[in-house]
């Protein structure tokens, strides 16, 4: 993280190329190493919001592709196909609503993150736990080979969730991209190429 009073270059060059929050630029460098989109994909977007994943994820699956963000709050872009938004939260959102425009997806992404307390072990267990949600959406929706991104705050408890989607995934990698700021304890779990049936003896 910049010392106070210097420019954020991740910031800037957002800026630059209009982009509306410098966070496009851990999930670019993670496309950009393990290829997660391709054209006419679909991709879910979990806490979408302002936008700046849903811009790159768009950008990449292209006209005939399809990506729907979800957040309590609208982004802060235009939204038309083949981006789509849905309104809510994943304790209160209707699955329905996600499948009446897609009944799949090749990617689901979470960049979610709870409000935080500055307690580290609470912030930890909180953002655990929002994971843990975006799991249980992404495995009804993901098809067999699809990939899942999801964001946790390291903590003592987050092998467990890494221990669920090493089963259920061929490849699990912990990522922290260089867009993510040093002093953050925020981490990627990158789940690549969805199993048809969760490995046994795992999870």
């Amino acid at each position: 993280m910049p010392r106070p009073g210097l420019r954020d270059p991740y910031r800037t060059r957002a800026r630059a190329q209009g982009y509306v929050a410098r966070a496009v630029y851990k999930l670019k460098e993670i496309d950009e190493k393990y290829r997660l989109f391709q054209v006419g994909q679909r991709v879910l977007d979990l806490g979408c919001s302002p936008g700046s994943w849903l811009q790159y994820a768009a950008s990449r699956v292209g006209p005939t592709g399809l990506v729907v963000g979800v957040d309590l709050t609208p982004p802060a872009i235009q939204v038309a196909p083949p981006l789509y938004f849905l309104p809510g939260d994943l304790a209160s959102l209707d699955l329905a609503a996600i499948t009446a425009l897609s009944p799949y997806f090749d990617v689901v992404l979470s960049d979610l993150a709870p409000k935080t307390t500055g307690m580290r072990p609470v912030d930890q267990q909180r953002s655990l736990e929002l994971a843990f949600q975006a799991w249980d959406l992404a495995r009804n929706l993901l098809r067999p080979g699809g990939h899942f991104l999801v964001k946790i705050f390291t903590g003592p408890d987050s092998p467990a969730l890494a221990a669920v989607l090493q089963a259920a995934f061929s490849i699990c990698r912990h990522v922290k991209p260089a867009g993510s700021r040093s002093a953050s304890r925020e981490i990627y779990l990158l789940c690549l190429k969805k199993r048809i049936t969760p490995a046994l003896g795992k999870g």
